[in-house]
């Protein structure tokens, strides 16, 4: 019998990966609860905050200063106040900075991730909107939330349902402009816009990312591109960026409809959504909409090319392979070689952000 060798890491190691969704949840019950949205305002003590938000819970303290210890809240002599993370990027008074709307999306969502190993086991999707439906009733009535699953090809539209109430559009495309600040910010300086004079972006949502690059560089002028459901959010977010002049919206099917002509065409947190077919398809369309020397932007939390470091890109393509038909996350390697199969000349990987990277290829 051979000797077990010594293990010299403690079993904590294993349990603070297990237990991350304690502190996850404080954060996303922050959010939802409104902490950050009063601290922004004004600094207040544990009881003041507790009467402000009709927090009753003895654990009112404990609740506040797990926050202390992440980073998000400062306490000092009794008085808590955000941070300058927090005050920079949970401010919903600051609506082109804020990324409140994703964390608020990952609050209603987290009920279902119950489901994963159902969903694994079974090869079904989640049915997201009834997840998000039975979460809200089962708050309401005091009872465990609940999920369905749908068979894999049933419903062909992702996300018909995020566009079929003016609620369910603000609360999507705020999502989105959350999850996708990271990129926003590091692609104003990341990529070289010097030569370009119109970008198009594919799946705009609300206009967040032309919002932070025709802000940083004046010369620009943008399209979006997306369904007509996002033409409020669109007008009213590129509006509070001052860029309204230089930006508009055009609106279609990109499974239909040729893309819109520019210099560079982006597409952000979009390929991840689909099956490979229609990864090569729409990568096709960007070639076609582009002038030679134009470039195809491509911005993801990719997957590492070996697949063993870049956790959040695994995380994602598992999340978008349970709500989606046929989506899966890539790697690097993968999305060069669908670009140069396209018939662009080149294309490089670069790091933007935490786990946000930026592919360019070239026609």
């Amino acid at each position: 019998m051979n000797e077990a060798s010594p293990v010299q890491q403690s079993p904590h190691e294993i349990i603070k990966i297990a237990t991350a969704f304690w502190t996850s949840k404080v954060v996303l019950s922050a959010v939802e609860l409104g902490v950050f949205t009063e601290l922004v305002r004004r600094p207040a003590t544990a009881e003041e905050l507790s009467a402000a938000l009709s927090l009753k819970g003895r654990g009112a303290r404990d609740f506040f200063d797990v926050l202390v210890s992440v980073g998000l809240l400062e306490r000092e002599e009794g008085v808590y106040r955000t941070s300058a993370l927090s005050a920079a990027y949970l401010n919903p008074d600051d609506p082109v900075s804020d990324i409140s709307g994703y964390l608020l999306y990952l609050n209603s969502v987290y009920p279902s991730r119950t489901l994963l190993s159902d969903c694994l086991r079974t090869g079904e999707r989640l049915n997201y909107d009834q997840a998000l439906a039975q979460a809200a009733t089962g708050r309401a009535a005091g009872t465990a939330p609940g999920a369905r699953m749908l068979p894999v090809g049933a419903d062909d539209d992702t996300f018909g349902e995020a566009f079929a109430t003016p609620d369910q559009v603000t609360g999507f495309v705020r999502s989105m402009t959350g999850y996708s600040m990271g990129a926003h910010l590091a692609l104003t300086d990341a990529f070289d816009w010097s030569g370009v004079r119109e970008v198009v972006d594919v799946g705009c949502s609300e206009g967040a990312f032309l919002a932070h690059v025709l802000r940083a560089h004046p010369h620009l002028r943008g399209t979006g591109f997306d369904r007509p459901q996002v033409g409020d959010r669109f007008a009213g977010h590129v509006g509070a960026a001052g860029i309204a002049d230089r930006a508009h919206l055009v609106t279609g099917d990109f499974f239909t409809d040729p893309l819109p002509a520019g210099d560079v065409v982006v597409m952000g947190h979009v390929l991840h959504d689909w099956d490979l077919d229609t990864k090569r398809m729409l990568i096709s369309k960007a070639y076609d909409a582009l002038p030679e020397g134009g470039r195809l932007l491509v911005y993801e939390s990719l997957i590492d090319d070996e697949r063993r470091v870049n956790t959040t890109g695994l995380i994602m393509s598992l999340n978008v392979s349970l709500v989606s038909v046929g989506g899966l996350g890539y790697t690097g390697a993968e999305c060069t070689s669908w670009m140069t199969d396209a018939g662009f000349r080149e294309a490089s990987v670069s790091h933007l952000d935490g786990p946000e990277y930026m592919v360019v290829g070239v026609k």
